[in-house]
């Protein structure tokens, strides 16, 4: 059973599954959330167990999985995280996952599907009156049982008979998907990629069900692409940029090592100062191999995919564009519009859908309402994080755990990033439960951490080497256009 994202094993095999490697997942936005469940059982819960079958799909479908990614699969990991029960806010870190990253990089949605519990649980806390209203219908057999239990570990009755409507979601996710296919006219060109948006595999299921009757060929989810039939594909993520510590040596290894069409994603750094000319410079070296690019930056899409355009153009390359980040009906209309004011060819424009192929038609808790993420912080020993064009998405470096302020001192963070083994600041411990802080949960309303004096460090060291790569290849960019 491969329970994972398609690109997750393409990474592995561009990369190296054996190598040590720390994850982090934290919220973003909407807190604060109280955990309810402990760390290390979720975690071990989530462990996979990969047959000679599933190893032999995976090889037919191009991927030369060795010795080295079976051996990552049955690994034992170092979890380290805040404990069931306690309070914590925006951006601080939940939980880190340590060890071979093939198996850290595998656990990605899954990890991320927590975000449904602790929603569940931080409604039950903070607002019990709305739990009919936003926990009363759900989408499949197994979110009601996820409730049922999250409700039941805050002391907190369920409400009676809640309403299971696979029907009537199903219908809402499809009608959505063949809107989709109806808008491009070519169902090779949208591609369902929901999985960590979604709760549970169950609901996944349905919705990837949904789009295949609507006329969708191709999910992320390489467990529903074999068991429904469909083609499991995807692209690169940040984590595979951030193993590299660089576009271009990233952009290679996955071009020299994995056989088929390969895509790189653009913003890890810098989309137009980095990663587009760095993809362009990789295409133009070897013109006979398929690779595409993918945009992933919502707030300058529009000015990305301009300049994505134009580049390809200037290079003489005919590469499939991968268009993703919020993406649905009236923005794949947008960028339709602006693909044929460019006349740029409709086979070599694509669109992934996440959140909006699983989005739920009923107010539950969703992904999206809180901004759940789970990033890369450490490889081989050394730091890294996603810096990407919009700083809020920027994620933690090293091995952070979430400090929490204990004296009375207002002028202070209540809460702070610090490093796995960091002594503490005056004043602060590593995040242990609600009696670590003076302040109440409503105090970390709208708040979000500082940086700890080893994690500004790092976050330090890593912003002037982005910047150096970056201005770098931006100085040679300019010296080349002068002597045009």
């Amino acid at each position: 059973m491969v329970r994972t994202d398609w690109y997750k094993p393409v990474m592995a095999v561009a990369g190296a599954a054996l190598r040590p490697e720390t994850f982090n997942f934290a919220i973003r936005k909407g807190g604060p959330f109280i955990m309810p469940v402990d760390p290390k059982q979720a975690i071990q819960a989530l462990m996979p167990s990969i047959t000679e079958e599933d190893h032999q799909y995976m090889v037919a479908r191009g991927l030369g999985l060795g010795e080295a990614y079976r051996q990552a699969m049955q690994s034992e990991l170092t979890v380290v995280g805040v404990p069931k029960g306690a309070w914590f806010g925006d951006r601080e870190v939940v939980l880190t996952v340590s060890g071979p990253s093939a198996l850290v990089s595998h656990l990605e949605a899954q990890v991320i599907w927590l975000q449904f519990r602790i929603q569940v649980a931080t409604i039950a806390k903070r607002w019990p009156q709305r739990i009919p209203s936003l926990l009363g219908t759900v989408t499949c057999e197994r979110e009601r049982l996820i409730v049922e239990e999250t409700l039941a570990e805050m002391g907190v009755d369920a409400p009676r008979n809640i309403r299971v409507d696979s029907e009537g979601y199903y219908a809402h996710i499809r009608a959505r998907a063949e809107e989709l296919v109806a808008i491009v006219e070519d169902p090779k060109r949208v591609f369902e990629a929901g999985m960590r948006a979604a709760s549970c595999i169950e609901q996944h299921r349905i919705a990837v069900q949904a789009c295949k009757d609507a006329g969708f060929i191709a999910t992320s989810n390489v467990e529903l692409a074999r068991e429904l039939g469909l083609i499991a594909g995807g692209t690169t993520g940040h984590e595979h940029t951030q193993r590299f510590f660089g576009d271009r040596a990233a952009f290679c290894a996955v071009r020299d090592r994995v056989a088929g069409e390969v895509t790189f994603l653009l913003d890890t750094y810098s989309t137009l100062r980095s990663g587009l000319p760095e993809a362009v410079a990789v295409m133009q070296q070897t013109p006979t191999r398929t690779c595409s690019i993918r945009f992933d930056s919502e707030k300058t899409m529009v000015t990305d995919y301009r300049h994505g355009v134009s580049a390809l153009r200037a290079a003489g390359l005919a590469a499939p564009i991968n268009l993703g980040g919020g993406f649905n009906a009236v923005k794949t209309r947008e960028f339709e519009s602006l693909r044929r004011e460019l006349e740029w060819p409709s086979e070599l424009q694509r669109y992934m859908y996440g959140q909006y192929l699983v989005e739920p038609h009923v107010p539950l808790p969703t992904r999206g309402d809180v901004g759940a993420v789970y990033k890369l912080s450490e490889s081989a020993g050394r730091p890294t994080m996603k810096f990407s064009d919009t700083p809020a998405k920027s994620s933690a470096p090293g091995r952070p755990v979430t400090w929490r302020r204990v004296d009375d001192d207002g002028s202070k963070p209540i809460g702070m990033i610090g490093q796995l083994g960091e002594k503490p600041s005056a004043g602060y411990v590593v995040l242990g439960g609600a009696t670590d802080s003076v302040v109440g949960s409503d105090a970390l309303v709208g708040t979000t951490p500082a940086w700890s004096p080893e994690s500004q460090a790092m976050v330090a060291t890593l912003t002037a080497v982005r910047d150096a790569q970056v201005n770098e290849y931006s100085e040679h960019a300019d010296e080349e256009k002068r002597c045009q």
